[in-house]
């Protein structure tokens, strides 16, 4: 008679995770700052932001020269699609945290009430949904 040991994968210590976060973080930063052209720095690593933080799609935004507006220069999976410009305001998901320099994690962006939660100014823009077929998450 033989038996079969079947071991499940071990979950990873928190701490080592955040570690392990920790340094590709790192790793991505140096390269944001040893490059000399941020737009292009930006578009080489957005595979490894995206990586990092579990997304499948990413947009970047860099602040206009008049500081009123936020314009898109990354967009993963939206090759086609010119430049967002975004007032900067609370009236979108970007424009709100470019106005408030805050970090937001938004279960569902589609949720309203999620959204009003934040500032009840605060809309998320379906247009680029509607236009791909895609549904931001």
């Amino acid at each position: 008679m033989s038996t079969v040991l079947q071991s499940k994968p071990v979950a990873q210590d928190p701490l080592a995770e955040k570690l392990n976060f920790q340094q590709r973080l790192q790793s991505v930063t140096n390269k944001v700052h040893a490059s000399k052209n941020i737009e292009e720095i930006l578009t080489d690593i957005s595979g490894e932001l995206c990586g990092l933080f579990a997304a499948d799609r990413l947009t970047l935004y860099l602040v206009s020269e008049d500081k009123g507006s936020i314009v898109s220069k990354v967009k993963t999976g939206l090759q086609s699609f010119k430049d967002i410009k975004l007032p900067i305001n609370e009236q979108s998901v970007a424009g709100f945290v470019a106005a408030n320099k805050r970090v937001l994690n938004i279960k569902d962006a589609y949720d309203e009430a999620e959204l009003k939660s934040l500032s009840p100014q605060l809309n998320f823009l379906k247009a680029v949904d509607a236009k791909t077929g895609y549904r931001t998450r």
